[in-house]
C-alpha cells in the first residue's frame, strides 16, 4: 500500500542498501505477540555490519542524519569506531568526510568551529556533541524532517545540478 512514498521500498527497487537498526524496548514492533527478539537480534546484527561496511567507504562522502537525535550517532559512532580499526590495520584512513545533521532542536553555535564550551546551551546538544567529534565537517540545520527531505528530493529530482544552496520552505 506504501510502496510508492518509502524510502526502504524506493532503496529495495534501486539495489541500495537500506539498514534498520532496532533498539530493544523502545520501538512499538515489540508489543506484538509475532515479536522474536532473537529474529530481530540476528537481523540486527546483519544490518548493523552491513552499516559498517558502508561506512567503511566513507572517504570524501556525506553521512546524512535526519531526525534521531539519539540512534543515530550513537550507531554512526561505533560504526565508524569499527571501520576506523579495520582501516587503520589496512593502513587506509577514513577521513574527508561530512556530516549533515537535521533535526527540530534549534542550536546558535556554529558547529564547523567544532564543540560550543561549556557555559554555552548548544554544549548540551549531545548528539552534535557526538557527531563533532567523529572528525570530518559537520553541518547542522535546524528544520522540520519532512521539509528537509521533500527538499532534497526536489533537488536530486531536478534535471541539472543546483546551482545554489537547498532551498527549503
Amino acid at each position: 500500500r506504501w510502496k510508492a512514498t518509502s524510502a526502504q521500498a524506493a532503496a529495495f527497487r534501486l539495489g541500495i542498501p537500506f539498514t534498520g537498526h532496532p533498539m530493544f524496548g523502545h520501538d512499538i514492533i515489540y508489543t506484538h505477540p509475532m515479536s522474536c527478539g532473537a529474529a530481530i537480534g540476528r537481523a540486527a546484527e546483519r544490518d548493523f555490519l552491513a552499516f559498517v561496511s558502508s561506512v567503511s567507504a566513507l572517504e570524501g562522502g556525506v553521512y546524512l542524519s535526519v531526525g534521531s537525535a539519539v540512534m543515530s550517532p550513537m550507531i554512526f559512532e561505533k560504526a565508524l569506531s569499527m571501520a576506523r580499526n579495520v582501516a587503520r590495520q589496512e593502513g587506509r584512513r577514513i577521513a574527508g568526510h561530512r556530516l549533515a545533521v537535521v533535526d527540530l532542536a534549534k542550536s546558535a553555535w556554529d558547529w564547523t568551529r567544532g564543540e560550543p564550551p561549556e557555559e554555552h546551551p548548544d554544549y548540551y546538544l549531545r548528539f552534535n556533541k557526538t557527531f563533532s567529534r567523529m572528525g570530518g565537517t559537520l553541518r547542522y540545520l535546524s528544520l522540520d524532517n519532512r521539509d528537509f527531505l521533500l527538499a532534497l528530493w526536489r533537488e536530486l529530482a531536478a534535471p541539472t545540478p543546483p546551482s545554489a544552496p537547498l532551498q527549503v520552505h
